[in-house]
């Protein structure tokens, strides 16, 4: 999902705006339709009254709401116009484990000093942790992690010093191509909650670039 979403929003996207595009994509319904409880986007802390995420994917026709986020208790009521999310794989039921655990993997308060970028990149870093999260670096195309989060390769370096700057990474450089970055985390298990299942349905997808069906 996180792969189809570097593909699908416009380059410019803030990473608040992606945070709530993946949160929109792995709950949606069948139809496109999604609803975020009022608790629920609190504790996203997105801040929708400075940012507005909802605006942009709104003027990104990727979306549409009828009401501001923060209007009354009813939460975020919106459809999404791409139909192309409603057929990533996998199923309903472990996008919504997935989202989730995306939640719960990116805990604001950790990064709150720092803004939303390092929120992400920590989020995308953390998703290619294979089953039982072993002690050895990781490797991934810096490419592809800089469009997942609206980056370009340059503006990624400092993101990840910065995250290994407050120690949720113990390192990172470039692989032996240059192409690709490696990376290793502080802990064995950086977050919380970092069990393989409930991530799957991110992790899949971002590893191989491509979409699919239920």
């Amino acid at each position: 999902m996180l792969s189809y979403l570097a593909a699908d929003l416009p380059t410019q996207t803030t990473a608040a705006a992606r945070l709530l595009a993946l949160q929109c994509a792995l709950r949606s319904n069948a139809a496109g339709y999604v609803h975020i409880p009022t608790g629920l986007l609190r504790g996203m802390r997105l801040d929708f009254h400075a940012t507005a995420p909802h605006e942009e994917l709104q003027d990104a026709h990727w979306l549409h709401s009828p009401a501001h986020p923060c209007t009354g208790r009813a939460g975020f009521t919106a459809q999404l116009l791409d139909a192309a999310v409603r057929t990533q794989a996998p199923a309903r039921h472990d996008r919504a484990r997935a989202a989730d655990w995306a939640l719960r993997t990116c805990p604001a308060t950790r990064f709150r000093p720092h803004g939303l970028l390092p929120r992400l990149l920590a989020l995308v870093l953390t998703a290619h942790l294979p089953v039982g999260s072993p002690q050895a670096p990781l490797l991934a195309e810096g490419d592809l992690l800089a469009r997942i989060c609206g980056l370009t390769p340059p503006e990624l370096v400092p993101v990840l010093d910065l995250l290994a700057h407050t120690d949720f990474l113990l390192s990172w450089a470039y692989g032996p191509n240059l192409e690709d970055v490696q990376w290793e985390f502080a802990l064995p298990n950086p977050l919380p909650c970092n069990q393989g299942p409930n991530r799957s349905a991110l992790a899949d997808t971002l590893t191989s670039g491509t979409l699919g069906s239920e």
